[in-house]
């Protein structure tokens, strides 16, 4: 990853995620080449405690689920998904 140039990513946050870091959205600059996977990397890191919740959520960039190795590009809009549950 070059870290010369980089890049903004709104992530949006819903449900137990929102609640406990108190904020619905979030941005983000990453290095210009950064995966999903760096920013799962980096929220874990700026919010001690919110891993707990990525093992069972979903992350879709652009509105579309994305896999951890996906490249971020500048702009993108991230929702991190967690698990609905109900009966």
């Amino acid at each position: 990853m070059s870290s010369d140039v980089m890049i903004v990513v709104t992530v949006r946050l819903f449900a137990a995620p929102r609640e406990f870091t108190g904020k619905s959205v979030i941005e983000l600059s990453l290095p210009h080449g950064a995966r999903l996977s760096d920013l799962i990397d980096r929220l874990s890191a700026d919010y001690p405690g919110l891993g707990k919740y990525l093992p069972y959520s979903k992350l879709a960039i652009n509105h579309a689920i994305a896999a951890p190795e996906t490249i971020l590009q500048n702009g993108d809009e991230v929702a991190l998904l967690p698990p609905v549950g109900g009966g």
